[in-house]
């Protein structure tokens, strides 16, 4: 029996390709997803306040991994260029880069969310 509807099948059909086409294992990475991701963005969110880039970068650069599995073009693709500006110690580029990649971000991330609701 398939876990995924068509539209998600579809939605994610290079990630399905990554792993194999193996529906099963794509749901628990979705579950890492829900796990990890959010507390990754609040950490992201709290490290820049506090003007720590190198972690900034460092946490970017984790969220970047967990979410190429899922989609390698935007906005995780964005996510590049911003860890870049962190390692590059621009601290008000980089918070005006992180206000802008968010709400795409966090849209996607819930996407992902949304295969975890079979487990």
């Amino acid at each position: 029996m398939s876990t995924l509807s068509e539209a998600e099948r579809t939605r994610f059909s290079d990630a399905l390709e990554r792993v194999g086409g193996d529906e099963e294992m794509f749901i628990e990475l979705a579950e890492i997803v829900a796990e990890d991701a959010p507390g990754m963005l609040r950490e992201l969110e709290d490290r820049l306040r506090s003007d720590q880039l190198g972690e900034v970068a460092q946490t970017a650069h984790a969220l970047k991994g967990l979410l190429s599995t899922f989609h390698t073009g935007p906005p995780v693709a964005q996510l590049q260029p911003f860890i870049d500006e962190a390692r590059s110690g621009h601290s008000k580029s980089v918070t005006m880069m992180f206000h802008d990649l968010m709400p795409s971000l966090k849209h996607f991330i819930g996407q992902v969310q949304q295969l975890n609701h079979r487990s």
